[in-house]
């Protein structure tokens, strides 16, 4: 979701203090990413894409959830988080 997507949502359920995030994501070091990445021999372009040169792990976009679902992330809300290797900060 874009961020002013959050906000507008976020905008709706403050009063109820319900607290409103997203989390985007990049292509992850699953089985069907490989797969579609050997099957069209592009995992050279997608890695040099990435300013980390690597797929993310799934932990990590888990672990993030985990957080901003907890008590300890209580201050945190209306927020987007992207979880992608950075890739916007490479030129294009």
């Amino acid at each position: 979701p874009s961020s002013s997507t959050v906000v507008a949502v976020f905008s709706e359920l403050v009063d109820r203090n319900i607290r409103v995030n997203a989390i985007t994501l990049g292509p992850a070091d699953k089985a069907a990413t490989r797969q579609a990445l050997n099957r069209f021999s592009t995992t050279w372009y997608l890695l040099n894409g990435l300013a980390l040169r690597r797929l993310g792990e799934t932990a990590v976009v888990v672990n993030l959830a985990k957080l901003l679902a907890s008590d300890e992330a209580a201050w945190i809300t209306g927020s987007t988080f992207r979880v992608d290797g950075d890739n916007t900060l490479l030129p294009g």
